[in-house]
C-alpha cells in the first residue's frame, strides 16, 4: 500500500469516528444526558460497585477526572459512593435508581449505534472487522 492509499483509508476511518461520535452526542443530549456520564453509567451498568480506580483504568481517564466527573454525578443523584467495609480507604461507586433509569437509555443508544454500525455485516465480515481492529490497537499498545 502507498502513502495516498493509507491517507485515504485514514480519512474514512476519522470521517467514520467523528460520524459515530456525532449521532452519539445528538442521542445523548436528546436524552438530556451530559457528554462525560455515558461511558462511566454504562460501565457501572455492567460492574456494579467499581472502584474510581476502576472505573478510570476502564474508561482511560485520570483518577483525577474520574474524582471530578463522579463529583458532579453524585450531586446530580446519578451515583453513590459507599465506603469499603473491608478497607474504609477504598471507595466504591453504585448507580441510584435514577442511575439506573439513565443506564438502560445509555444501553439502548450504544446498542442502536452498534446495529447502525454493524448490524449489516455478513459473520465473515464482522471477524475481519476484529482482526483488523485487533491489528489496530495493537499498532497502539506500548
Amino acid at each position: 500500500m502507498n502513502s495516498q492509499e493509507i491517507n485515504e483509508v485514514a480519512i474514512m476511518f476519522g470521517h467514520l469516528i467523528r460520524s459515530q461520535m456525532s449521532i452519539a452526542q445528538r442521542r445523548l443530549e436528546e436524552e438530556g444526558l451530559c457528554r462525560a456520564q455515558p461511558g462511566i453509567v454504562h460501565a457501572l451498568s455492567q460492574c456494579e460497585g467499581s472502584t474510581q480506580v476502576e472505573l478510570a483504568q476502564k474508561l482511560g481517564v485520570t483518577a483525577a477526572t474520574i474524582s471530578a466527573m463522579l463529583k458532579r454525578m453524585e450531586r446530580d443523584e446519578v451515583i453513590e459512593r459507599r465506603r469499603s467495609e473491608a478497607d474504609q480507604r477504598v471507595t466504591h461507586v453504585y448507580l441510584t435508581e435514577k442511575g439506573k433509569g439513565q443506564a438502560k437509555i445509555v444501553n439502548e443508544i450504544f446498542k442502536e449505534l452498534n446495529l447502525r454500525s454493524f448490524g449489516n455485516f455478513s459473520k465473515e465480515e464482522l471477524e475481519q472487522t476484529r482482526a483488523i481492529f485487533s491489528k489496530l490497537i495493537a499498532n497502539f499498545s506500548d
